[in-house]
Protein backbone atom coordinates (compact mmCIF):
# COMPACT_ATOMS: atom_id res chain seq x y z
CA UNK A 1 0.00 0.00 0.00
CA UNK A 2 1.46 3.34 -1.04
CA UNK A 3 2.04 6.01 1.58
CA UNK A 4 1.35 9.71 1.11
CA UNK A 5 5.10 10.38 0.87
CA UNK A 6 5.46 7.80 -1.92
CA UNK A 7 2.50 9.25 -3.83
CA UNK A 8 3.87 12.78 -3.38
CA UNK A 9 7.29 11.74 -4.67
CA UNK A 10 5.72 10.01 -7.67
CA UNK A 11 3.66 13.12 -8.51
CA UNK A 12 6.70 15.39 -8.23
CA UNK A 13 8.77 13.10 -10.49
CA UNK A 14 6.08 12.95 -13.17
CA UNK A 15 5.27 16.69 -13.09
CA UNK A 16 6.07 18.60 -16.30
CA UNK A 17 6.62 22.29 -15.46
CA UNK A 18 6.41 23.37 -19.12
CA UNK A 19 3.07 21.59 -19.45
CA UNK A 20 1.75 23.59 -16.50
CA UNK A 21 2.85 27.04 -17.71
CA UNK A 22 -0.04 29.48 -17.38
CA UNK A 23 -2.16 26.98 -15.45
CA UNK A 24 -3.45 27.78 -12.00
CA UNK A 25 -5.60 25.04 -10.48
CA UNK A 26 -6.17 22.72 -7.55
CA UNK A 27 -6.91 19.04 -8.09
CA UNK A 28 -8.23 16.94 -5.20
CA UNK A 29 -7.41 13.22 -5.34
CA UNK A 30 -9.37 10.80 -3.19
CA UNK A 31 -8.21 7.18 -3.25
CA UNK A 32 -10.35 4.63 -1.44
CA UNK A 33 -8.36 2.93 1.30
CA UNK A 34 -5.62 5.58 1.24
CA UNK A 35 -5.14 9.16 2.34
CA UNK A 36 -6.68 12.00 0.36
CA UNK A 37 -4.31 14.47 -1.25
CA UNK A 38 -4.36 17.51 -3.50
CA UNK A 39 -2.18 19.08 -6.17
CA UNK A 40 -1.86 22.84 -6.34
CA UNK A 41 -0.57 23.84 -9.77
CA UNK A 42 0.60 27.42 -10.13
CA UNK A 43 2.11 28.50 -13.47
CA UNK A 44 4.67 25.74 -13.82
CA UNK A 45 5.08 24.78 -10.17
CA UNK A 46 3.52 21.99 -8.12
CA UNK A 47 2.70 21.72 -4.45
CA UNK A 48 1.31 18.46 -3.06
CA UNK A 49 -0.68 18.45 0.17
CA UNK A 50 -2.21 15.71 2.29
CA UNK A 51 -5.89 15.80 3.21
CA UNK A 52 -8.77 17.71 1.69
CA UNK A 53 -8.48 21.07 -0.06
CA UNK A 54 -11.20 23.57 0.87
CA UNK A 55 -12.01 24.60 -2.72
CA UNK A 56 -10.58 22.35 -5.47
CA UNK A 57 -11.25 23.08 -9.14
CA UNK A 58 -11.50 19.36 -9.89
CA UNK A 59 -12.00 16.34 -7.63
CA UNK A 60 -11.09 12.85 -8.81
CA UNK A 61 -12.21 9.88 -6.70
CA UNK A 62 -10.56 6.53 -7.47
CA UNK A 63 -11.80 3.13 -6.30
CA UNK A 64 -8.18 1.98 -5.79
CA UNK A 65 -4.53 2.93 -6.17
CA UNK A 66 -4.38 0.58 -9.17
CA UNK A 67 -7.11 2.53 -10.94
CA UNK A 68 -5.29 5.82 -10.24
CA UNK A 69 -2.09 4.37 -11.69
CA UNK A 70 -3.95 3.26 -14.84
CA UNK A 71 -5.50 6.69 -15.31
CA UNK A 72 -2.13 8.42 -14.95
CA UNK A 73 -0.27 5.80 -17.03
CA UNK A 74 -0.79 7.66 -20.28
CA UNK A 75 -3.01 4.87 -21.64
CA UNK A 76 -6.02 6.85 -22.86
CA UNK A 77 -8.14 3.72 -23.44
CA UNK A 78 -7.55 2.48 -19.88
CA UNK A 79 -8.36 5.92 -18.48
CA UNK A 80 -11.58 6.16 -20.50
CA UNK A 81 -12.60 2.65 -19.43
CA UNK A 82 -12.02 3.55 -15.77
CA UNK A 83 -14.32 6.57 -16.14
CA UNK A 84 -16.96 4.65 -18.10
CA UNK A 85 -17.12 1.80 -15.56
CA UNK A 86 -17.38 4.13 -12.56
CA UNK A 87 -13.96 3.30 -11.12
CA UNK A 88 -13.16 7.00 -11.30
CA UNK A 89 -15.65 9.73 -10.47
CA UNK A 90 -15.13 13.43 -10.95
CA UNK A 91 -16.71 16.67 -9.95
CA UNK A 92 -15.71 20.11 -11.11
CA UNK A 93 -13.84 21.31 -14.18
CA UNK A 94 -13.46 18.32 -16.52
CA UNK A 95 -11.61 20.49 -19.06
CA UNK A 96 -8.92 20.77 -16.40
CA UNK A 97 -8.85 16.98 -16.16
CA UNK A 98 -8.13 16.77 -19.88
CA UNK A 99 -5.17 19.16 -19.45
CA UNK A 100 -3.54 16.91 -16.83
CA UNK A 101 -2.09 14.75 -19.60
CA UNK A 102 0.32 17.56 -20.48
CA UNK A 103 1.01 18.41 -16.82
CA UNK A 104 2.05 14.91 -15.73
CA UNK A 105 4.11 12.49 -17.81
CA UNK A 106 3.40 8.78 -17.48
CA UNK A 107 5.73 6.93 -15.11
CA UNK A 108 8.38 4.76 -16.74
Amino acid sequence: MASFDELKEQAEKSFVPDGAKGLQATVQLNIEGLTNMFYEINDGSLSVGEGDHADPDLTLTFDSIETMEKVFSGDQAAAMQAFMTGKVKFTGDMALGQKLGSVFKPPK
